[in-house]
């Protein structure tokens, strides 16, 4: 499956924000190539939301309150997949004992 580019970006700060903060680090952990690596990483330092200081990329103050938006995200994600689950399941039941009790 495919990420999205707010996938990509949640994960390039969720690893800089563990201390893996070198290109090669990162491309390892984040799975990305040298050019997507430099990318991201010029597209986030350009909006402020990281830095690099001495070859190593540190979160700043407003890469940390959007890391905190991405976490906030995609735990609510995660339980909207839940909640999708068992409603389908639900149906699936439902379902099933409607065709037992129409037999």
């Amino acid at each position: 499956m495919r990420r999205s580019r707010d996938d990509i970006i949640g994960d390039i700060l969720e690893a800089i924000d563990s201390n893996i903060n070198r290109i090669s680090s990162i491309m390892k952990n984040v799975n990305l190539s040298a050019s997507l690596a430099k990318k991201y990483l010029s597209m986030l330092t350009d909006n402020g939301l990281i830095q690099e200081v001495d070859g190593e990329y540190k979160l700043t103050e407003k890469g940390r309150k959007v890391l905190e938006h991405f976490r906030k995200m995609r735990k609510i994600e995660l339980e909207l997949t839940t909640i999708i689950y068992e409603v389908r399941k639900e149906l699936s039941a439902n379902k099933k004992e409607d065709q037992v009790s129409h037999s």
